[in-house]
């Protein structure tokens, strides 16, 4: 079900650091063709998925990064979208009400297909992160995807109670194994580099760089 190589939107890991979960999800029942990408290193959760238009049309991707010290719990769930099948009876009516006249008629049936696509994709499947302060952050899926969702939720959660958390930084896929100490002065410029490209957050990146130093 996983692919333990798998980084989510292709973000850069840091030198010390493995992917211990990672799988990717059709992103919504009606948009199956796009993904959400979703994985746990030993130092964060990371997530990828697109922003779309109506959403079927892809217009770009947002990528999220929490730190795992901050990360209480990830858990699967359902729910059923009450305002989208409010909007989803509204257009599908007023596309028949227009539908017999000519000037609008594409508009009628744009507006039919638009409806029926968000009242296929009312009931929704998401996988949700929940941080120390409680705040939560949901990611949504295919409900074609209930199964594994579950399953990656229940496996990103064994892998975090594995060990405490100050040793999961030498915890592998595979179990638990000491990582390499990295050349320090190599570290910090690719650290330099992660956060030049936008692939780190600055709280990320100032917790990396005092590790990198306390090892000087």
């Amino acid at each position: 079900m996983t692919d333990a190589h798998r980084v989510p939107g292709g973000v850069g890991l840091t030198v010390d650091e493995q992917v211990l979960v990672g799988v990717n999800f059709m992103y919504s029942t009606v948009a199956f063709y796009l993904k959400t990408e979703l994985a746990l290193t030993n130092r964060r959760f990371i997530a990828s998925r697109p922003n779309t238009l109506f959403g079927l049309v892809p217009v770009g991707t947002r990528r999220s990064s929490y730190p795992i010290e901050s990360i209480a719990g990830v858990s699967a769930g359902s729910r059923f979208d009450v305002l989208g099948v409010i909007f989803g009876v509204l257009a599908i009516g007023l596309g028949i009400v227009t539908i017999a006249i000519l000037s609008v008629l594409v508009l009628s049936l744009l507006l039919i297909l638009l409806g029926a696509a968000v009242l296929f994709g009312a009931p929704e499947q998401y996988v949700e992160v929940m941080n120390s302060g409680g705040g939560t952050f949901q990611f949504p899926v295919s409900v074609f995807e209930r199964g594994r969702t579950f399953e990656f939720a229940a496996l990103v959660s064994e892998a975090m109670a594995r060990a405490p958390r100050p040793a999961l930084a030498g915890v592998t896929a595979q179990g638990m194994s000491p990582a390499v100490a990295p050349d320090p002065s190599l570290a910090l410029r690719q650290l330099e580099s992660l956060r030049g490209e936008g692939l780190l957050t600055e709280e990320e990146y100032a917790t990396k760089r005092r590790e990198i130093l306390a090892r000087l």
